[in-house]
């Protein structure tokens, strides 16, 4: 079984590409008018809330071998 290896090329049309839409989100974002971005902000900060009554989340401890 061979391996795949990305080139160069590929990983820069990948990040082209990133940067192109990227663009396009903010240029979309800024013509819109503050009525048509309230929307859809309120409906991302309800679901970033926490329910009510969960538990913050638990830390993993360190990995032993990074202790010792």
């Amino acid at each position: 079984m061979q391996r795949y290896v990305q080139s160069d090329a590929e990983l820069a049309e990948i990040l082209e590409g990133k940067q192109r839409r990227r663009e396009q989100l903010i240029f979309a974002i800024n013509r819109a008018s503050p009525g048509e971005i309230q929307g859809p902000a309120e409906r991302l900060r309800e679901v970033m809330r926490k329910p009510p009554g969960e538990k913050s989340r638990q830390r993993l401890p360190r990995p032993k071998f990074l202790i010792e």
